[in-house]
């Protein structure tokens, strides 16, 4: 499995502008694309006046081949709504990880393996 963890610094009240936008434009087609989303996560979970918060989307798919999959099916749903989540937060991080005991193929590697 692949976990992608997307960091989002944005102030407290956008937080419920972008999940009600991940609702209603991203996720509907986020599946047909093999991405899950596993969970939601605010830090901290209170809002402190003058401080941004984090707020964290863990998403899931099967493999390597999934990611870049997931990657190219993206459409312009996917751009619009990062573009607008950009607008609203002060910056945004994508983390994307593996388990640590997998061997490391390099991209060349990657596209021989069968």
């Amino acid at each position: 499995m692949i976990q992608i963890l997307d960091e989002i610094l944005i102030a407290p009240e956008r937080i419920p502008d972008v999940l009600a936008l991940l609702d209603e434009r991203y996720l509907p087609k986020a599946g047909a694309r093999g991405l899950t989303l596993q969970q939601r996560w605010v830090s901290p979970p209170v809002a402190i006046e003058g401080q941004p918060n984090r707020l964290w989307l863990l998403w899931q798919v099967p493999d390597v081949w999934g990611y870049f999959g997931m990657r190219l099916g993206a459409g312009a749903e996917v751009v619009e709504f990062w573009n607008t989540v950009d607008g609203w937060c002060e910056r945004r991080a994508r983390h994307v990880l593996g388990q640590a005991d997998q061997p490391l193929l390099t991209p060349e590697a990657a596209h021989h393996v069968e």
